[in-house]
């Protein structure tokens, strides 16, 4: 037992002083003991009463389109969409029977789940005659009837750093390339992958890191500049015992993914995009004499998107194209021989989402579109198969989902609503006429809440012309003579989407004293490449520009305390906290980062040299956005949560920072979860909270 060495009299005057100290400097707040702890789980535990109803289920169009009946209120209803007659329906679907339990139930052709960024290990043939598998770096075949047949060894030089019938981890991280093995429509023929690591630098991870002793993960993951996988194709002949490899041209380190056979099965349709992935080819290979052509190329100033939509149409030989070549995405329909035949939407300064269904009978393609002022207001469109007759069937401006077209194209039900706006469904005819609202959404629960009513609202950014939207809450009972203070939740990074304009009545955190905003900064998706490509070469510079600008925006406010603002994110958003605090410390006091890349030569070749090109062609813009760089800017309270067996975002980004910050003499937190790979869960929520209750003070 260590006992206290001090003297009584200095013992009592010690007592003293801990009284007086600041409240929670020796026992900090868990979040359950924070102010508005019990308001934050009652906002929480309420959060589907809170949706604002106006929704109906179990739609269900009469075959000839003349009537509509769907569930509201636990009531089966009726509407003529001629008459707009309303009644009680008799029509009482059949309930289901519920699908047996995933265990059970064989995965369709094979497609048993995989884990992030790797490749199924057995892919079945359409007959359900074998089984190819990837076993021992090789590829097998086996008969799933023992009696049928004996287990073939296709291929036989597989190794390590030479693999058969798998690919590796990049290429499932960042082309969502989940399967290497695939087989032809009639089960005649199997391709797979080789892919050739021999080139590539290991990487080791340290695993069971509360063990006795620690174990190594080892992964070839590619940085950027450095070596990167080489793959190739190959086609197998089940008859004929033969394997034949797949001559490709171009770049040694070329790109080759999204691996499917045409729907005759004479052809394999193949992505293929350079290093740069400014260049993008749908290559069409003929699996009898192997002889490959392109169907399709585009190419882009910044980068090409490298996975648009390919949906074929009956005939298997026409298809709808997504394309970006305007600078807007639009869809085209497309022959595979080549041919661009006519577009299908109508090239307007707005992008296309998704394609919602395609009538070849009657000739229609209906798609959705961000044709209203604000653009991330989907409206459905519609146009013929052959490029005619374009019009937009969705008329109000909100934001517009959930669509259920009637099988004669004459009327759809859709569901509207906007950040601010509870949902409601109604029907438009197929001018864009509004003939019925089916149901309301309404108030009534975040009204008995107290809640108040959440903002969508805009400011310019720096650049003086493109307008950026963002999304508020505040806390119930909020009283506008006082000051809050303001926490910036954010993702922000390439390929995702900026803020959803769908309706949200509450956020929960702002019951702890809070408001909350998210900011739809540039380099987000949906508005046009040129929105997209704003970061290109400079990423952690407009995208975290516009947050910063947005906090300014708000800080104007008189209830807005500009002195207590706080950012979280995990991952870029963990990257974008950071950044936050480093280039913008008069605007950002704290921040939690969760998992961030902290310099960009850490992260892999696929997503970094997309954006960012190498560190041999973009040493200003590497420089310019790495953490690492910047750390000697660090005023605010910034803490760093890692989990200890990432392979996604290494560990390594966060020990690096902290041994900058340490260089400086900075002086931070962190929160290091040995068992949790890139996503972290345990305490790290409250621990956010804790932390922002503790530096922000609500």
């Amino acid at each position: 037992m260590i006992r206290s060495a001090l003297p009584s009299c200095w013992f009592a005057l010690l007592c003293i002083l801990v009284s007086l100290s600041p409240p929670y400097a020796f026992d900090q707040l868990t979040f359950k003991q924070l102010p508005g702890y019990q308001r934050y789980e009652e906002v929480s535990a309420r959060r589907r009463e809170l949706s604002g109803g106006g929704r109906v289920e179990n739609v269900k169009w009469s075959d000839d389109g003349a009537s509509l009946s769907y569930n509201l209120d636990g009531k089966r209803m009726k509407l003529d969409p001629s008459t707009l007659a309303t009644s009680v329906s008799e029509d009482n679907p059949k309930v289901e029977e519920a699908p047996a339990p995933i265990a059970r139930r064989r995965p369709p052709n094979g497609r048993a789940p995989v884990g992030r960024a790797k490749q199924r290990e057995t892919a079945t043939s359409p007959d359900e005659k074998w089984n190819a598998v990837y076993r021992n770096f090789n590829v097998w075949l086996e008969p799933i009837d023992p009696a049928s047949g004996e287990k073939k060894q296709v291929t036989l030089d597989g190794s390590d750093r030479l693999r058969f019938g798998t690919c590796c981890w990049v290429y499932g991280e960042e082309l969502d390339q989940n399967d290497a093995m695939w087989w032809s429509p009639d089960s005649s023929l199997l391709a797979y992958y080789e892919v050739d690591e021999r080139n590539m630098t290991d990487y080791h991870l340290t695993l069971d890191n509360t063990s006795t002793y620690t174990s190594l993960q080892s992964v070839r993951y590619p940085k950027p500049g450095n070596a990167n996988p080489r793959v190739a194709l190959w086609i197998y002949d089940v008859a004929a015992k033969e394997a034949k490899k797949i001559q490709i041209d171009g770049e040694p380190s070329q790109y080759l993914f999204a691996i499917r056979f045409s729907p005759n099965g004479k052809e394999l349709l193949v992505n293929r995009t350079n290093r740069r992935q400014d260049v993008l080819d749908l290559l069409a290979i003929d699996v009898s004499s192997l002889k490959v052509r392109v169907v399709v190329s585009e190419s882009q100033a910044t980068w090409q998107n490298n996975a648009p939509k390919i949906q074929f149409l009956s005939d298997g030989e026409r298809f709808l194209w997504e394309t970006e070549a305007n600078g807007w995405k639009h869809f085209q329909l497309r022959h595979l021989d080549g041919r661009l035949l006519n577009p299908i939407s109508q090239v307007q300064e707005y992008a296309c989402g998704a394609i919602e269904k395609v009538d070849e009978e009657q000739g229609f393609v209906y798609y959705t579109a961000f044709s209203d002022s604000n653009p991330y207001n989907a409206q459905l469109h519609r146009a013929k198969l052959d490029g005619t007759d374009h019009r937009r069937v969705t008329s109000s401006p909100l934001n517009h989902t959930s669509f259920n077209i009637s099988p004669d194209n004459r009327f759809v039900l859709a569901v509207r609503e906007q950040f601010d706006t509870p949902p409601c469904s109604v029907v438009y005819d197929e001018k864009g006429k509004e003939i019925a609202v089916i149901a309301t959404g309404n108030t009534v629960e975040s009204e008995k809440l107290k809640l108040e009513p959440p903002e969508l609202f805009s400011f310019l950014s720096d650049d003086g012309r493109t307008t950026i939207y963002g999304t508020l809450h505040k806390p119930s009972h909020f009283d506008a003579s006082k000051k809050y203070p303001l926490l910036v939740d954010v993702y922000g990074g390439p390929a995702s989407q900026g803020i959803s304009n769908r309706y949200q009545a509450a956020n929960a955190i702002c019951e702890l004293g809070f408001i909350v905003v998210k900011i739809g900064n540039r380099g987000t998706v949906g508005r046009g490449k040129a929105f997209e490509s704003a970061t290109y070469l400079k990423l952690g510079g407009p995208d975290i520009a516009d947050q910063a600008d947005g906090v300014k925006y708000l800080r104007q406010r008189p209830y807005i305390d500009g002195g207590r603002v706080g950012i979280y994110g995990h991952s870029y958003g963990g990257y974008m906290s950071v950044l936050a605090l480093l280039k913008y410390p008069d605007v950002f006091q704290a921040g939690v980062a969760g998992a961030p890349v902290t310099d960009w030569k850490n992260y892999d070749t696929i997503y970094t040299e997309r954006y960012m090109r190498t560190p041999e062609e973009n040493p200003s813009g590497y420089r310019e956005g790495s953490c690492v760089e910047l750390a000697k800017n660090l005023t605010g309270k910034l803490l760093l949560v890692q989990g200890l067996i990432d392979d996604n975002v290494h560990p390594a980004n966060t020990w690096q920072l902290s041994k900058a910050l340490n260089d400086g003499d900075k002086r931070f937190e962190m929160m290091i979860y040995p068992e949790f790979q890139h996503g972290v869960g345990s305490t790290y929520a409250s621990l956010r909270w804790e932390f922002f209750h503790r530096h922000l003070n609500p």
